[in-house]
């Protein structure tokens, strides 16, 4: 009992130097605060879903950004994006006609250097027309897309 009881110290003792000699700690940060405040990319959502979104109660919103430590000192960067088609019935009747969520989440890959983020997965979820799936298949360069990411240092911290 005592070697296990050895050994499961010791493992513990060489997880914690790995943890203090590491500089790159892993972490998940949410950043979708920050990200709705200093960029553009809420309101691109909405404009997108004013144009391809359904219903009279249509919504874009942007519902998290995290960003984590990766490979060669990069980030990667998680993103999920709702877009809401709602219709609903006014007076008389005050009924909901139908409300459908779509989701997108996608994986980037941020370079802290150039602040530039590369687009490396896309995946999109309850999409009950294809819509979206259309749009990303007609604009197959999204996946592998590099953006300039503005000050992304002020991201990282």
């Amino acid at each position: 009992m005592t070697k296990s009881i050895s050994n499961f110290h010791f493992a513990i003792f060489l997880l914690s130097i790995l943890f203090v000699l590491n500089p790159v700690q892993v972490y998940s940060k949410d950043i979708t605060a920050k990200v709705i405040k200093e960029t553009p990319l809420d309101e691109h959502l909405t404009l997108f879903c004013l144009t391809h979104c359904l219903g009279n109660e249509k919504k874009g919103t942007l519902k998290s950004v995290t960003i984590e430590p990766a490979e060669n000192n990069h980030y990667t960067v998680q993103g999920r994006a709702a877009l809401r088609n709602r219709q609903v019935a006014g007076e008389p009747f005050n009924f909901t006609v139908y409300d459908r969520t779509i989701f997108i989440n996608s994986t980037g890959n941020l370079n802290p250097k150039t602040c530039k983020l590369r687009v490396d997965d896309v995946v999109v979820e309850n999409d009950f027309q294809n819509i979206v799936t259309n749009l990303l298949k007609n604009n197959s360069d999204v996946i592998g897309k590099v953006i300039e990411v503005p000050n992304c240092k002020s991201f990282l911290n």
